[in-house]
């Protein structure tokens, strides 16, 4: 059963991940257009957003994937409970 609150995990780790591609292409940019960058994470700014939102995904499809096997065994032992 899953609620709004949970959405969030995802969302979370979509605006994160965004913030590490954007400081990668602003970065990018600078150096090919030469102009100081607006966002600069640095190398360890940007292992720690992508590990963040790495962290945030697999909450997001760990979280899912319980949820898809706790109504599987539902179901199984309601199944199982008919045939008796």
């Amino acid at each position: 059963m899953s609620t709004r609150a949970d959405f969030w995990y995802l969302v979370a780790a979509g605006a994160l991940f965004g913030l590490f591609v954007l400081d990668v292409l602003l970065g990018k940019a600078a150096l090919t257009y030469e102009f100081e960058p607006i966002l600069k994470l640095g190398d360890v700014g940007e292992f720690l957003v992508l590990l963040a939102a790495v962290i945030l995904f697999m909450i997001e499809v760990l979280r899912r994937e319980a949820e898809e096997t706790e109504l599987k065994t539902k179901s199984a032992i309601a199944a199982e409970e008919e045939k008796k």
